[in-house]
């Protein structure tokens, strides 16, 4: 990535995906070892978020850098924040979900060396009162498949414990792009 390969050859990566509310960003947080992803009901991720972690020795304090911002950040609450304005700023603030990547690069000791995709959830309806087309579905799906097809992707499928997994959509689409299962790896939360 320092030298721009990634123009050219695409790079293994690690895509989470499921249903609106399954817990991925919790189970980003736990693979990275900080707190530094926005999480709350509804909504969340809107835009997806392309994490490239690289493992920092133990003697350098956490940092990060988004690609759209030039900063370093050490206060991983302000990346939670810088997050949640630059979503707002291409998505509105009215829970429009855009294809749009978020790139954020972690320096830490907690984390391994991987590149990980959080995308928005898959979403059957359009909230009332917001600006999402009546075709979300179609574009959010369109959005994960954009990012699991490759075959160097390994597929996360986050599964709610307290939801059904034969209604499962998230995992429905995994077993369509990945229909022998060989790269995807069910997680089940809450």
């Amino acid at each position: 990535r320092v030298v721009g390969l990634q123009q050219h050859i695409t790079f293994p990566r690690i895509a989470m995906f499921g249903g609106q509310s399954a817990g991925k960003s919790s189970v980003l947080e736990s693979i990275i070892g900080l707190d530094c992803l926005p999480r709350h009901d509804g909504v969340c991720t809107r835009r997806p978020l392309e994490l490239r972690l690289n493992h920092a020795s133990e003697d350098i304090e956490p940092w990060a850098k988004f690609d759209e911002v030039q900063k370093k950040f050490t206060d991983f609450a302000e990346v939670k924040s810088t997050i949640e304005y630059l979503t707002d700023k291409v998505c509105g603030k009215s829970k429009n979900i855009i294809d749009k990547p978020i790139v954020l690069t972690i320096f830490s000791h907690t984390c391994p060396d991987l590149t990980l995709v959080d995308l928005p959830g898959i979403t059957r309806i359009p909230m009332a009162g917001s600006d999402q087309p009546e075709n979300i579905e179609q574009i959010t799906r369109a959005m994960c498949s954009r990012y699991v097809s490759d075959s160097r992707t390994i597929i996360l499928c986050v599964l709610p414990a307290n939801a059904d997994m034969t209604t499962s959509d998230g995992l429905q689409m995994a077993r369509q792009l990945d229909p022998k299962g060989i790269r995807t790896i069910g997680v089940i939360t809450k």
